[in-house]
């Protein structure tokens, strides 16, 4: 009895120590796990807070976002008129019974080499209006109303007391009021009627926030600055053949009947207008990057420096990825820059004015005041174009300052 007593004795304690150990480490495992959950969640909340600043510069954070196995929030303060000062907290599982806590801290600047286009179409105030068979592929976010009958095959956003009415939105829909549309996913909104929709619906939504337009006029000015130091060439200029141009400043007029290669940053102290089967093509100096074609007339914007891309024009880049050619106007009239059948470009950019595109042309990336997009009208967005540079001339996009990243928890 008293020997098996002891051999009882030993048997327990082993298996205590066992059992000891496996909790141990089975207890060790999920503390592991949860580690590297709240790291990846304060990462999130960091590339977040990259992606906000890029939309809106006076974003400041938010607390407690649901994400995967946790949550996070994100701060975000100003070090000077250029960098702010990046803090995002990562939980597991939640803040009121946290398991682990990961926190990091990044500077982020504006980035002078690139240019951060987000979305298929980004609108400004004068709205889009689609007509039958349009179609944006990607996302659209719109200061203005959504109008018309096309198809969005990603989420779609109109701002502030904006409408989407009519169109189809294949993603998630975010407007103050929607109407007469149809929504494939989820749809926050203020009001809604004959609307039907296959996700959720969140009624008494806040407005969403309107956004800034990507490029800045200050930006603009120094692209000009370049081009005007690659030398001037006077106007009216027609441009023949194939001919590779940049940087350099055209004053007065642009014709092109042929097809222009950009060297660089070309601005056109006036009108840009492309004949009946030309083309714009970025040379192969510029590598990865694109180029970019400027009409403007300082002082004269609601008449002149419109561009026109006329039928069977053609825009490539130079075959290398990131190549994109850029045709940018500041013109501020209905007309700013237009797009006619059959017709193909890459970046179409006029924030002050409206951007047609007729039946059959197509663009894969369009910022504008105001757009419309005629019938089969397509705006077809390329990935890469979130963090576009273009060849000497600088940009405007928040990024994260090298080395300036650490783990303080």
């Amino acid at each position: 009895m008293v020997l098996a007593l002891i051999f009882l004795g030993i048997f327990v304690t082993a298996g205590s120590a066992y059992l000891n150990s496996i909790t141990a480490s089975t207890r060790s495992a999920r503390y592991n796990v949860a580690t590297t959950q709240a790291l990846a969640l304060a990462e999130a909340g960091i590339d977040e807070a990259i992606s906000q600043l890029n939309q809106n510069a006076s974003y400041t954070g938010e607390s407690n976002v649901s994400l995967g196995a946790g949550v996070y929030s994100v701060a975000v303060s100003d070090v000077n008129t250029n960098t702010k000062r990046l803090i995002a907290t990562g939980t597991v599982p939640t803040l009121a019974n946290p398991l682990v806590v990961k926190t990091i801290t990044a500077l982020a600047n504006i980035n002078t080499s690139i240019v951060s286009f987000r979305y298929g179409a980004q609108v400004g105030a004068g709205g889009l209006a689609m007509n039958n068979n349009a179609q944006v592929t990607g996302n659209l976010y719109a200061n203005g109303s959504v109008t018309g009958s096309g198809i969005i095959t990603g989420d779609a956003t109109a701002a502030g007391a904006s409408t989407i009415s009519g169109v189809t939105v294949q993603g998630t829909a975010r407007a103050h009021t929607l109407s007469n549309c149809h929504v494939n996913v989820d749809a926050y909104y203020q009001t809604i009627s004959n609307c039907p929709v296959t996700g959720t619906k969140y009624p008494g939504s806040a407005d969403m926030p309107t956004a800034s337009m990507p490029i800045s006029d200050a930006q603009i000015a120094a692209w000009e600055t370049i081009a005007t130091a690659g030398g001037v060439t006077a106007g009216p200029y027609t441009v023949s053949g194939t001919p590779t141009i940049g940087p350099q400043k055209i004053n007065g007029n642009l014709t092109i009947n042929g097809t222009l290669k950009l060297g660089g940053v070309v601005w056109v102290k006036g009108n840009i207008l492309f004949g009946n089967n030309s083309g714009l093509t970025v040379s192969a100096t510029t590598g990865n990057e694109g180029a970019i074609l400027i009409a403007d007339v300082p002082g004269s914007e609601s008449t002149l420096g419109t561009a026109s891309l006329s039928n069977n024009m053609t825009v490539s880049g130079n075959g290398s990825s990131g190549s994109y050619p850029m045709v940018l106007s500041t013109n501020s009239g209905n007309n700013a820059i237009s797009l006619s059948n059959n017709a193909q470009s890459v970046i179409l950019y006029a924030s002050r004015g409206t951007i047609q595109v007729s039946n059959n042309a197509s663009a894969n990336q369009i910022t504008g005041y105001g757009l419309s997009l005629s019938n089969n009208a397509f705006v077809t967005y390329v990935s890469g174009l979130q963090s576009q540079s273009f060849y000497n001339g600088p940009g405007g996009s928040w990024t994260i300052v090298p080395r300036t990243y650490s783990i303080s928890k």
